[in-house]
């Protein structure tokens, strides 16, 4: 990651009457528009797509799924446009995937078919470098019980399955999926008791590995269940952190690290401590990634970026809650003047990875 490099991308990119990083903003009736929080209008418009889901965003660069049920990645800026394998081209031992519709699929794994796989329910990530020549694409059907997710990068012909179920009764802890972040090559996924499990995906296709370690190790807060909670990566360190927030209200977060005095973690109630400052970066959440503050780029230090709450198995979707959180001042600044608009989506637009 070249942040010198992101940070020029990012004055290049967004109008220079900007002082904060810009926002996506994907309008009910289709299309992509980039709006300036500050100025507080729309600066461009970034393009139509009829009948689209925005599955997610790295820099320019969008991951759509058109109306009939194809992935593609397009840079919204150089109208760029990459196709990528179809749903149903996933290479492996003991599934097949098969198209019955424009929308709807089937799973057939270890002898059981699994229905009710639709194209509305499919949820994804997406990183690609500065260059736009290297990129990484992973999606997955939200529905309770993930078995796998499946992953792609630029040059493979299909998709690669990365089993999320242990066959090992004694790894049943680490099974499931309940929150992942992509940061270039590297996946970081927390299981469903909050195990952090990380993968490397870079190399030939169909390579993946597990560089966990030996223990994977739990983001417990004392407040786990009452609370919604994500995780993070820090771009600087790669530490995992846990943010928390209200489900009801948002109108606080707290992020959390891994405790290292604990000696325990598989028997313990709450292993993580919290903290009260990023360290003079900003977080975010709509990523998953931390980034260097820039007073020139109005990045604020200590602050969440933020705009809707999403974790795997939250099957329906989520109220768009446009803000910025800072952490030293447990201050929030929302967005009220787009609730005026009919919004299916927004996000969080920084340029480079």
């Amino acid at each position: 990651m070249n942040l010198p490099d992101q940070h020029r991308s990012l004055k290049l990119t967004i109008p220079q009457s900007s002082r904060s990083p810009g926002l996506m903003l994907f309008p009910r009736d289709g299309g992509c528009v980039l709006y300036d929080p500050i100025e507080g209008n729309i600066q461009t418009n970034l393009g139509d797509f009829p009948g689209c889901r925005f599955l997610a965003n790295s820099g320019n660069w969008l991951l759509v799924l058109d109306s009939g049920s194809n992935l593609y990645i397009i840079d919204v800026c150089s109208k760029e446009t990459i196709p990528l394998p179809s749903l149903e081209s996933i290479e492996s031992a003991d599934c097949i995937v098969k198209r019955v519709g424009d929308r709807e699929f089937i799973r057939e794994e270890s002898g059981a078919i699994y229905g009710d796989l639709s194209a509305d329910v499919v949820r994804g990530l997406l990183w690609v470098s500065e260059s736009g020549k290297e990129y990484v694409v992973l999606w997955l059907f939200d529905l309770p019980g993930h078995s796998y997710m499946s992953f792609c990068k630029n040059g493979d012909s299909h998709y690669t399955d990365i089993p999320l179920v242990f066959d090992d009764y004694a790894f049943h802890k680490y099974d499931g999926l309940s929150d992942m972040v992509l940061c270039g090559t590297r996946l970081y996924v927390s299981t469903s008791r909050r195990f952090v499990r990380v993968f490397d995906l870079s190399g030939p296709q169909g390579f993946f590995k597990d560089i966990t370690g030996q223990t994977p190790f739990p983001m417990l807060s004392r407040h786990d269940q009452r609370y919604d909670s994500s995780i993070a990566v820090t771009t600087s360190s790669g530490e995992v952190l846990l943010v928390e927030s209200d489900p009801s209200s948002r109108t606080w977060f707290r992020i959390y690290k891994k405790d290292p005095d604990v000696e325990d973690p598989d028997h313990a109630c709450h292993t993580v401590t919290e903290v009260h400052s990023l360290g003079g970066e900003a977080l975010l959440l709509d990523l998953g990634f931390t980034v260097p503050a820039n007073k020139a780029l109005g990045i604020k230090p200590d602050s969440i970026y933020f705009t809707r709450h999403f974790r795997p198995c939250h099957c329906s979707p989520r109220d768009l809650d446009i803000c910025v959180y800072n952490l030293v001042t447990q201050s929030l600044h929302r967005y009220h003047n787009l609730n005026k608009m009919d919004l299916m989506d927004a996000r969080w637009f920084l340029p480079g990875n």
